[in-house]
Formats: structure tokens, sequence, C-alpha cells
């Protein structure tokens, strides 16, 4: 009996010893970034207090030297203990970057790169409500760039294109998801004597956001993330779109299961144009400026901080309230240096009893404003918790930067 007991326990014990192991390394493994970007001789600790040894390698596993150029890269092999890989670690030289905090309404129109599907919807026939006609056909977020080939980017042009059909059958070109396809549909004749596809269609948008930074060559970048239409939930394809200055006119307040939003206005004719927005990501929205808006003509440039250097505790965030650029206190709680959402690198919690009194916390509109701590813009404000609009994430500012800079 013995002998069992002593035999369980060596196996319990080995168990516990493996669990323990394998726990560390997925831990270490989300410990480590899979990227880092530093500044032309630096030294950069990857696994600082770690257990994990490094080695510099290139891609063909050669040692490289110290003296790596602007631009180049290489890779770190990391390794637990000295011989349990955990990762390689792809690391990019740069040049130091500075750029203009913004955290400045703006507005945003775009016109869509089609005649956006918004949603299919039945018609009415002899008084009776039948399917409609692009019922299993077409689909929400589909995008009607040409009816029997011709081109269409305006509603008003695929109206015109069903109303004159007679009835006969329509071909549509359609991008769904990025890929092109081709798709045949019947109007029907509604009881209005008006022929229809049987869907809701948009082919623009407005709305108002903040921008985050801008470059000294007038290049900008915006909101952290992208902008979707409401109702398909998918990012908006852009054939244009343009920059306005904007003016913020009220505050609604946010509260607990209730977002707050920033309620402005935006003047749309030429005057008031501020630049062009080139690109609609995932991580904000890009383009460039032809001059600052009024309120950052006297803004100074700073240096910004890569996501390595960004520390939980004190930082704050610039924000534009009545007209007012002002820096507000939040305590960063949590740097996640491999987010799965990689707007959500940085967890936050608003500690301005100002903003908190003002807004209730981070609101609608304030995506952009952008992060600072120790002197350098780090980051920008992406999402608001719904249940606590005083904790919010943010994207890091390196992120920002790569996307607006690739083409």
């Amino acid at each position: 009996m013995l002998k069992k007991y002593q035999k369980y326990r060596r196996k319990s014990f080995l168990f516990f010893c493996v669990i323990l192991i394998c726990s560390a390394y997925l831990w270490l493994v989300d410990a480590i970034p899979d990227t880092i970007s530093i500044l032309q001789g630096e030294e950069v600790a990857l696994a600082e207090g770690l257990p994990v040894t490094t080695k510099l390698e290139t891609t063909d596993g050669t040692i490289t030297s110290s003296g790596n150029i602007n631009g180049s890269s290489y890779e770190v092999s990391c390794r637990l203990f000295g011989i349990i890989p955990v990762k390689c670690v792809t690391v990019h030289i740069v040049k130091e970057t500075q750029v203009i905090p913004c955290g400045t309404p703006f507005g945003i129109y775009i016109h869509t790169d089609g005649v956006l599907v918004v949603d299919i919807s039945d018609i009415v026939q002899n008084g009776i409500t039948v399917e409609s006609p692009a019922a299993h056909i077409l689909k929400s977020g589909d995008y009607i760039t040409a009816v029997n080939g011709t081109t269409v980017s305006e509603k008003e042009e695929l109206q015109q294109a069903v109303a004159e059909s007679g009835g006969e059958v329509l071909c549509l070109s359609v991008m769904r998801d990025g890929e092109s396809l081709e798709c045949e549909l019947r109007p029907a004749l509604n009881d209005t004597g008006n022929y229809q596809l049987g869907i809701w269609v948009r082919d623009d948008l407005a709305g108002i956001g903040t921008l985050t930074y801008v470059e000294a060559a007038g290049r900008f970048g915006a909101l952290g993330h992208g902008i979707t239409d409401v109702d398909v939930e998918h990012l908006v394809s852009m054939q244009s779109a343009t920059a306005y200055q904007a003016q913020i006119l009220s505050i609604i307040r946010g509260e607990k299961g209730s977002p707050g939003e920033l309620v402005g206005q935006i003047y749309y004719n030429h005057a008031n144009e501020i630049g062009e927005i080139t690109k609609n990501t995932k991580n904000g929205i890009f383009g460039r400026l032809e001059g600052l808006p009024d309120v950052l003509q006297e803004a100074s440039a700073m240096e910004i901080g890569f996501k390595q250097e960004i520390e939980t505790g004190p930082a704050q965030i610039l924000v534009t309230l009545e007209d007012t650029r002002q820096l507000y206190d939040i305590t960063i709680t949590d740097v996640d240096l491999n987010p799965q959402e990689s707007n959500k690198g940085i967890a936050f919690q608003v500690t301005d009893d100002t903003l908190i009194e003002k807004t209730g916390g981070i609101i609608q509109g304030m995506s952009g404003a952008p992060i600072l701590q120790n002197g350098k813009v780090i980051g920008a404000v992406t999402h608001v918790f719904v249940d606590n609009p005083t904790k919010g994430y943010g994207i890091f500012i390196e992120t920002m930067l790569e996307q607006g800079s690739s083409e």
C-alpha cells in the first residue's frame, strides 16, 4: 500500500511539474512581444526579469553585428532557461519619430465605393407582402458597382436603372468581402406602380471623430479603429472621403449601459475642407491634411513612445471639449504586448474628476484621442466599457503609424 502511495505521489508531482512548465511557457509566449521597434543604436531588454535568454539572429540563422541601420530588421531567438525555444521576436530598426498630438474633433464624409446594400426588404404586391427579389442573392454588406455593365456609384443611379428596367432581368456587378461577382435580379412591381429590387441602400456616411496625430509631411491618423456602417458592421469601402473642420456643440454624458456622445456640427463646404482621407482600416483612418485645423496652429510635435516603454500607472489623454484642448488624467492598468485585437493593447481608467464630471468618462466621438506618458505620444483611445464609461482601451501609436505609412 505504501509503495502504491509513493508511486502515486511521484506521478502527481511530475504531473504538477509538467503543468507548471507548460503554464510558464504559455505565459512567456504572451509576455514577450512578437514584434518590437527600437531606435538605431538602442538596446532593449526583451525578457528583463524573466528566465529567458536571447540570441540575435537573422532569418538565415547568422549572428548580426551591432551596426544595424534604419529600416533593417532581424530576429531574436528567446529560450526558456537557455534551452526551451519560446519564440522568435522580429526587431525593426526605426528612426526617431515625432508627431503633433491632436485630440481635436473633425468631420468625416465618405462616399462608398459602389452602392452599399444595407438590408433586404420584402415588398408589397396586390396587398400581400412577398419575398424580396434580392433574397438569397444579395446580402447586407454587398457593394453594387454596375448594372448591365454601366457603373453606378450613387443610389439614384441604381434607382433609375431599376425604374427603367420594365421588369426585365438586370445583371448586377457586386463586390462582396473584397471579391467580385455577377448576379441576376428581376425587379418586382409593387403596389405603388414602381419597380423594386427589395433592398435598402446607402452611398455615403458622415460623422465626427478625433484626430490622433499629424506628421510633418501632413499625413494624419485618427480614431484608432475603422469606420464601419452601423447596419452591416463591416469596414466601409471608400471611393472618396474628405476631412472637414468640426465644432462640438454639446456633450451627452456617458452612463453605465448608455454610452455618451460628442454632438457636433460639420460645415460641408470647400472652405472647411482640411484634407483627404485615403485609408479606412481596422487600426484607424489615415490621409493627408492640406493644413492644420485652427486649434492646432500653435501645437508642438512630440516624440512617440514604443509599446515596450509603456508603464502601468499615470498617463494622460488629450481631448478637445468646448473648443479647448486639454490634458486629462488616466491610469494605465494593463499593457498587452500581443493583443488579440490590435487596437486594444492598452487598458486604462479615467481618474480625472473634471473629465468624469463633463463626460462621465470616454464617450463616442473621443476615439482617437492621443494617450501621453512620460512626455511621449504612446497611443490613442479606441474603445469604452459599456458597463463602466471610465474604463477603456487604446491602440499603440506605433501600430497606427505603421498602418498609416503602409501602402
